[in-house]
This record gives structure tokens, C-alpha cells and sequence, in this order.
């Protein structure tokens, strides 16, 4: 009789690599070829990866996809997530329940979570914005202050006095930090260093320049401020200095329009790209706010997006990202897209272009 260590090797030399290429020509993970616009038209995104929990780190072939089976959905950690960035090969997740910020390590394949202590201490984390140098601001509803953190993730110091103001996001430019402000409906701008606030942005309201339930910020590559406003049903642009520049969108079902917009980012050519929690798919526009596309949509798959949030657009970490695109597929930049519900806490998009096609007239090729 064959001993346990035979029939251990024996299935990894015959069994698994008849099921490995079973997979390749199967549609068992259809989630891997999630293109949009789907093909045969020039697809602009593809769906890469997902994050859930510490399991999600070697989920880098379809062996250990067949070995772990769903063990990241049983190890995850994260709870509900909100906001999400990345800085120096590490991925952040803000998790309103922890309450603290998640932190996965993608060079090093290591998970951790930093909860805080005294001070530092969070109490409801919402998002987390990141300078230059790895520090983080982070906006805690729950304290109504801006924790800040360094970038080996220890405790600085508090921005804000607990009452003026009731964060949910925060954008860093130069020496200044904008903040939203859900409480008063307006941005408090304040000095990144000091904390003292220089002035404020917008009044409560529905015209052009006022806001109701500001909620997400983005700085885009001409350093005007973006806001989504989830009461208005819409996003602002506004100069450094306060002045109303243009508005996107209105409330509605249509394409183009919103019913619950949240989180915001802006690429390097000035699309924007809007998180909205109700239709439960990022739509992208361009800077003259004409729709292009939209990606992501509801579903029990790893590659769906359930009750989306935070949104971030990340240049600098595609050498992480490269192994999950399709190999015609040529990356421009990673779109990390947080959701509340669903298989996938933090889904990996790539945006990019696919050898051989012509992208004359494709969406979000202005």
C-alpha cells in the first residue's frame, strides 16, 4: 500500500496538472478576462485581482487559487471598508469597524492591521489620504479630528480641536490639507503641519459653489479640488482658493448622472472617475464632463463590485499588478475601487489598451 506522502506526490504530479489545464480552457474563472468595454471592442479596463484579507497574498496563479480554495474569504479581516490608497508597494484599506486601517504588504507578502493607541486612538476611520514622504492623514469621524500617522505607521499627532469640523476625506496639496466637512457642508483647508485652519470652501446649498454632504475628495493634475457630494448628486471643481470652476453630473438613473456618488479620483489626463454606491459601478468622464464609460457592476463574483466607496487611481505600483493583466494587455495605471459587500473588499482594475487595436474612436482614448 502506497503511503500518504506517495499519494500526496503522485496528485501533484498527474492530478493537478490535468485540473490546471482543465482551467485554461474552461470559463471557471471568468473573472480573469472582465474587460470593459467588453471584446471584441478595444477594452480600456480589465478587472486584475482582489483584496480581502491575509489569504489574498498568495492568490497569484490558478494553483493556489485551486489549493485555497475560498480561504480568503475565511481569513479576511476587514470588515467594512471605506477608503483605500497605495504608497511604496503597500496597500491601504481604512475598515470603519476595525476600527483601524488594514495593510498589505505586496512586496513583502505580509498583512497587518494598526488600530492605534491613546491619541492615536481611531474610533470611525472613514478615508486616508498619503503625502509624498508616506504620511498619512486620516479622517476619523467618529473623533472628528484628522489622526496623523507616519510612514511606519506610527502616531504623530491630531489635526483639528474635536468640534469645528466633521471629516469623511481629506486631499493634500503642497502645504495644505482640504478636508471635507459633512457636519457644516463645506471644505475647512488647513495648514498640513500646524493644523491651523487657513480658510474654508463652499456653504450649505445646491448652487453652483455651495455643498450639501460633501464626501470625497480628489486633486487633479491641474491642482483643482474635486468634490463628490453625495446629497447634491453631483461633483464640483474648485480652485486651490475656494473659486467654483465647474460642475458634473445631476441626480437621476441615466448615464452620466448620479444617485449616490462618493468616492472621486482624476488620471493624469483628467478623467474623472466616480464611485457610485446605488448603481454600484464607477462611471468615467472626461474633463469637459461628457460621459466616456463606466466599469464594475453587482454580483456574487470576485470580480463584482458590491456598495462601493472609496476609489484610488496609483501610477507607481504596477510592477505588482503586471502578473494578473491579460499579456496583450498594456497598463497605463491601477484603479483600486473599496466595496462594503460582496466576495471582494478591494478590487484591482487596470487601465490600459491591448496590442493590435485600434483605439481611434474607443471610450476614454481622448
Amino acid at each position: 500500500m502506497r503511503s500518504h506522502f506517495q499519494m500526496v506526490r503522485l496528485f501533484l504530479l498527474f492530478i493537478i496538472p490535468v485540473i490546471i489545464a482543465g482551467c485554461a480552457g474552461s470559463a471557471e474563472k471568468p473573472e480573469q478576462h472582465v474587460f470593459y468595454p467588453p471584446l471584441p471592442s478595444p477594452p480600456r479596463i480589465q478587472y486584475l485581482t482582489s483584496y480581502s484579507g491575509p489569504g489574498d497574498l498568495e492568490r497569484s496563479s490558478t494553483l493556489s487559487d485551486f489549493i485555497l480554495g475560498d480561504e480568503a474569504e475565511d481569513t479576511a479581516l476587514i470588515s467594512k471598508p471605506y477608503g483605500v490608497a497605495m504608497y511604496g508597494g503597500r496597500l491601504y484599506v481604512v475598515d470603519i469597524r476595525a476600527p483601524g486601517y488594514a495593510m498589505f504588504d505586496l512586496k513583502k507578502k505580509r498583512f497587518d492591521i494598526v488600530y492605534g493607541s491613546f491619541s492615536g486612538k481611531m474610533k470611525k476611520p472613514i478615508n486616508m489620504s498619503i503625502d509624498t514622504d508616506g504620511t498619512k492623514y486620516i479622517s476619523d469621524t467618529g473623533r472628528s479630528l484628522i489622526l496623523v500617522y507616519s510612514k511606519d505607521d506610527k502616531f504623530i499627532k491630531l489635526l483639528g480641536d474635536g468640534e469645528s469640523f466633521k471629516p469623511s476625506d481629506s486631499v493634500i496639496a503642497g502645504n495644505k490639507l482640504f478636508v471635507t466637512d459633512i457636519k457644516n457642508h463645506r471644505l475647512v483647508v488647513l495648514d498640513k503641519d500646524s493644523g491651523e485652519q487657513l480658510y474654508t470652501i463652499g456653504s450649505v446649498g445646491s448652487k453652483e459653489g455651495e455643498l450639501f454632504y460633501p464626501t470625497n475628495l480628489a486633486l487633479g493634475p491641474e491642482g483643482h479640488i474635486y468634490v463628490s457630494e453625495t446629497g447634491n448628486f453631483r461633483v464640483q471643481k474648485f480652485t486651490q482658493d475656494g473659486k467654483f470652476v465647474k460642475s458634473f453630473g445631476k441626480v437621476g438613473t441615466g448615464l452620466g448622472q448620479f444617485a449616490r456618488p462618493k468616492g472621486v479620483a482624476v488620471d493624469h489626463d483628467g478623467n474623472i472617475h466616480v464611485v457610485d454606491a446605488a448603481f454600484e459601478n464607477v462611471q468615467v468622464l472626461n474633463r469637459d464632463g461628457k460621459l466616456l464609460m463606466f466599469y464594475g457592476e453587482p454580483g456574487g463574483d470576485r470580480a463584482n463590485i458590491n456598495l462601493p466607496t472609496g476609489i484610488f487611481i496609483d501610477y507607481d505600483n504596477l510592477e505588482y499588478f503586471k502578473k494578473f493583466a491579460q499579456p496583450d494587455f498594456e497598463l497605463e495605471y491601477v484603479i483600486l475601487v473599496a466595496n462594503q459587500f460582496g466576495k471582494s473588499k478591494v478590487n484591482v482594475f487596470g487601465f490600459g489598451r491591448m496590442k493590435g487595436m485600434d483605439y481611434a474612436d474607443a471610450p476614454a482614448a481622448e
